[in-house]
C-alpha cells in the first residue's frame, strides 16, 4: 500500500476574519476508492485571515470616481473623446435592507420583532427565481422615467430656451415657492483656457423669478451641463429678491431714465390697457414682476445681463413713490388726470403733516436731458425715416 498522502483542507468558520485549518489523511484503498480519515493526534490550529480586495477597501464614492473618470488626470487624458457625460447610478433601488440575494427575514431590521405576542426569529423567505430580474427591471424603469424629456413651453422662438418656463424654485427647508415662477433669459456656452485641461467648456444661464405681485429677482448659474446651470440659477435667484412698487398694481409711478454701464433704458408710465411695449427681455421680467402697462426703449449695449441689471436698477433705485416724494419735498403731491377733467387731485401728503411754505429752489430743479425724438413728437414735427419709401409686397 502506498504511503498515505497528507493534504490540508481549510474550513471557513462563521467569522470572516478567522480560518480553521485541520489536517486530514487521504488513504487510497485496494479497490481504488479514496478514504479520508482525520488524524486526531494533531491539534487544530486557528489562523487569522482577512478576505480583503479593492471592492471592500474603497468606499462607493471612490469606486464611482474611478468609473466616471472625475479626476483631473482622467479628464485630461480623455478630453475630446467623451461628449456624453456619465452619471452615477443608485444600484440599491428596489432592494430591501437586510434581505440580500437569499432573502432572509431579520426581526428588527426588515420585519417586526413581535406580532400578536409572538416573537419572530430569523427565517428565510420563499425563494423567488425571478427576484433579480424584477429588481433590474424596476431599476431600469426608474432611470428611464428620470431621463424622460418633458415637453417644455415654447419661449420667444422655437429653437432656443429663451423665455421658457422652469416652474417653481426648489423649497428651502419648510419654505416653499409655489407662487413663484422662473423663466430663462439667456443660456450660452462659455470657455476657460487652463494650463492642464486646455479649453474648458461650461454653460452659463441667466434666470429671472417672480410672483407677479412685486417680488422678483435674477441670478446667473454656471455648470458643466445645461440642466445643472439652470437649476443653480433658479435656486440662487429666489435668494436675492427685490420688492418693486407698482402704481395701482399695473404700471410704474413715473417716467424713468436709467443707465447701467453702456446700457440705457427709458421707461414711460402708461394708462391701463396699453400693454408692455418693450424689449422681449423686459417683457418677461415685467410680467413676472406684475407690470402690465409700460413703454420701454433700450439704447446702447444690448447685452442681456446688462439689460436686466439696468431694468432692476431703475425700478428699485430710481423709482420713487408718491409718498416718498411728498416726504422728501415736504409738499403735497398733486396729480392731473384726463378722466377727471384735468383737475388737481392730491395723491400724497407729508407723513408728519408739516408742509413747507418756502418755494422750490432753482438749484433743486433737476436738469432733465430731453430726447430730440420725443420733443419732435410733442411738437408734431417728427417724421419717420421710412416715410415715403415704396415697399413692394411679395405674396407666396
Amino acid at each position: 500500500m502506498a504511503a498515505p498522502m497528507r493534504v490540508a483542507a481549510r474550513a471557513i468558520s462563521l467569522y470572516k476574519d478567522v480560518s480553521i485549518v485541520r489536517s486530514v489523511s487521504v488513504i487510497p484503498s485496494v479497490s481504488g476508492k479514496v478514504l479520508m480519515t482525520s488524524q486526531m493526534n494533531q491539534p487544530t490550529s486557528i489562523q487569522p485571515c482577512r478576505h480583503v480586495s479593492f471592492i471592500n477597501k474603497l468606499t462607493a464614492d471612490q469606486l464611482w470616481k474611478g468609473v466616471l473618470a472625475e479626476g483631473s488626470g482622467a479628464l485630461r487624458r480623455a478630453r475630446g473623446k467623451r461628449t456624453k457625460k456619465r452619471t452615477k447610478r443608485d444600484l440599491n433601488i428596489g432592494q430591501v435592507i437586510g434581505e440580500g440575494k437569499d432573502a432572509y427575514v431579520w426581526p428588527g431590521l426588515n420585519a417586526p420583532v413581535m406580532t400578536a405576542g409572538m416573537v419572530h426569529g430569523i427565517q428565510k423567505k420563499d425563494n423567488d427565481p425571478e427576484r433579480e430580474k424584477k429588481l433590474i427591471e424596476e431599476r431600469d424603469a426608474w432611470y428611464k422615467m428620470k431621463s424622460k424629456r418633458l415637453k417644455r413651453q415654447r419661449g420667444w422662438t422655437g429653437g432656443t430656451l429663451g423665455g421658457t418656463s422652469l416652474g417653481s424654485p426648489d423649497p428651502i427647508g419648510n419654505r416653499t415657492f409655489e407662487d413663484f415662477e422662473a423663466r430663462v433669459l439667456e443660456m450660452r456656452n462659455v470657455f476657460n483656457m487652463t494650463a492642464n485641461m486646455g479649453r474648458k467648456r461650461s454653460v452659463r444661464a441667466l434666470v429671472v423669478v417672480g410672483n407677479r405681485k412685486g417680488a422678483a429677482g435674477f441670478a446667473v448659474g454656471k455648470a458643466l451641463d445645461a440642466r445643472t446651470a439652470l437649476k443653480k440659477a433658479k435656486n440662487k435667484a429666489v435668494n436675492v429678491l427685490y420688492y418693486i412698487e407698482r402704481y395701482n398694481n399695473h404700471t410704474i409711478y413715473h417716467d424713468i431714465d436709467v443707465t447701467f454701464q453702456n446700457t440705457r433704458i427709458k421707461m414711460r408710465k402708461q394708462n391701463r390697457g396699453y400693454g408692455l411695449q418693450c424689449h422681449r427681455i423686459l417683457q418677461t421680467c415685467g410680467r413676472l414682476i406684475g407690470l402690465e402697462d409700460v413703454y420701454a426703449r433700450v439704447l446702447g449695449a444690448k447685452n442681456p445681463l446688462s439689460i436686466v441689471h439696468c431694468f432692476f436698477k431703475g425700478l428699485t433705485k430710481e423709482q420713487e413713490t408718491h409718498q416718498q416724494l411728498a416726504d422728501r419735498k415736504g409738499l403735497h403731491v398733486v396729480e392731473f388726470r384726463q378722466e377727471c377733467a384735468m383737475r388737481p387731485i392730491v395723491v400724497a401728503s407729508p407723513s408728519d403733516g408739516k408742509v413747507r411754505e418756502e418755494p422750490e429752489l432753482e438749484d433743486d430743479i433737476p436738469d432733465i436731458k430731453l430726447d430730440i425724438k420725443d420733443v419732435k413728437k410733442k411738437e408734431g414735427t417728427y417724421t419717420s425715416p421710412w416715410e415715403g419709401i415704396y415697399r413692394k409686397e411679395y405674396r407666396f
